[in-house]
């Protein structure tokens, strides 16, 4: 998820866990333990673009660093706030409830999250909610910031702490149902279409919303996509077809990228060529406005050229991209039709 949740979530979860005891500074200290996984894009000078993509959300976002890394935070909170008679336990609950919560949400979104590093280097990913939903941080944000606001340990500051949590928790419930319901209609859909020679399907929100959902089907030569709003007034959803082009790769075979890219892609890819330069396109993140364009550029496009700079391969599109007229459409097909 961005920044901004992980510090909304991780303060109501300090707030609840040591609010009445240590006021205020709980707050900040449950933000910064729902930040720290993050701190992995601190690592990246040392790797090459692909790589970062794999070590970020890494063995920072593991069970093992939640489990290693918050009795020693906690140990040494608690020499820190010493005239504060809060014990190295209740500061280690604070601080692996943060870092707990943090690899938990981030493994609802597309990007996946390296739960067994580094044992095992596979990616957790339920495709559940995008990596910014205005709709989950919002309402918390609220919430979180008239706690904030409100007087230490009073009743009102209790109150909006808990409704924050309550409201967003219940949000993460209804992505999950959500997904289960959309999922069903798009392989319903995707069935009924005879030319489709697959039943393998994915599906993962648009962005900003859970409204909004995009689907792709691989097959033989690349992949089917179609979009469903839950507002629409039928099932049928539309799929349109992006060929893999997977031979377009073949000069390229001793580029050290391609490998980790494909293993970061999880295979969902395809590969295009643009202004005689190749394209490794991670497909798991869509395409900004394919909704009503199916040409649209993908979100994530890596130059596939030892020299090229990778360092925005997830917000090259954006540059391309009218950022109002993006949001217009986005809310306009949400609408359904």
């Amino acid at each position: 998820m961005d920044s901004l949740t992980h510090i909304v979530l991780g303060a109501a979860i300090g707030e609840a866990v040591l609010g009445k005891r240590i006021g205020r500074h709980a707050m900040l200290w449950g933000a910064i333990a729902d930040t720290i996984p993050d701190l992995d894009v601190f690592a990246a000078p040392c790797f090459s673009n692909a790589q970062q993509l794999m070590v970020h959300r890494g063995i920072t976002h593991s069970i093992l660093f939640a489990v290693v890394m918050s009795p020693l935070l906690g140990w040494l909170l608690s020499r820190w706030y010493k005239k504060i008679e809060v014990s190295w336990r209740s500061w280690s609950w604070l601080f692996f409830l943060g870092l707990f919560s943090h690899i938990i949400i981030d493994s609802l979104t597309a990007y996946g999250t390296g739960w067994f590093e580094p044992f095992n280097s596979y990616r957790v990913a339920f495709n559940t909610i995008f990596v910014a939903d205005i709709f989950y941080t919002l309402p918390f944000l609220v919430c979180v910031i008239i706690a904030l606001i409100a007087k230490n340990g009073s009743p009102k500051r209790i109150k909006w702490n808990k409704t924050g949590l309550i409201i967003s928790t219940l949000y993460l419930g209804f992505t999950i149902i959500n997904k289960w319901h959309v999922h069903n209609k798009m392989h319903e859909s995707l069935l009924e279409k005879k030319y489709i020679q697959t039943t393998d399907i994915v599906t993962t929100p648009t962005p900003l919303n859970n409204f909004l959902w995009m689907a792709y089907a691989p097959d033989k030569s690349g992949y089917w996509f179609g979009y469903y709003s839950i507002f629409d007034k039928t099932n049928d959803v539309e799929y349109f077809h992006v060929n893999k082009n997977d031979s377009l790769l073949l000069p390229h075979l001793n580029n050290k990228s391609i490998k980790l890219l494909k293993q970061f892609s999880k295979g969902y890819y395809c590969i295009t060529k643009r202004d005689s330069s190749i394209y490794f396109n991670d497909i798991r993140f869509g395409q900004i406005g394919a909704w009503n364009n199916p040409d649209s550029t993908f979100v994530f496009s890596f130059v596939i050229d030892e020299n090229a700079d990778n360092s925005g391969v997830l917000d090259r599109s954006k540059l391309k991209t009218s950022y109002s007229e993006a949001i217009s459409s986005l809310v306009t097909r949400i609408k359904g039709k």
